[in-house]
């Protein structure tokens, strides 16, 4: 993926519909704002946040891709597998690669 405007406003996770928001600053992606990140999911709200800050469409992909992981292994209930942020990262970089390299994202 190249740079771009790469944005979807929401996303399907197993029968769920998640709104994807963007901020603009790390602290604000926190929906109580006691830590900087780069997204969240909120199971509550249904909600996706992500630190835009101009960052790359890859770099964008990547981060909703890891937040889509969260909530795959959320609706499985597979918390030990969620609980660990290093697989989740790897998985949903693996996800961003797969969906752009076999050009089924396209901008």
């Amino acid at each position: 993926m190249s740079e771009g405007t790469f944005r979807p406003d929401a996303v399907n996770i197993l029968g769920k519909r998640y709104s994807i928001e963007y901020v603009d600053r790390p602290s604000d992606v926190d929906l109580f704002r006691r830590e900087s990140l780069w997204g969240q999911i909120d199971y509550w709200t249904r909600t996706i946040r992500v630190y835009d800050g101009g960052r790359t469409a890859d770099d964008i992909l990547e981060t909703i891709m890891h937040e889509v992981v969260h909530g795959i292994l959320g609706e499985l209930r597979m918390t030990e597998w969620n609980n660990n942020e290093d697989n989740v990262s790897l998985l949903g970089i693996g996800l961003a690669d797969v969906l752009t390299r076999n050009g089924w994202i396209k901008r």
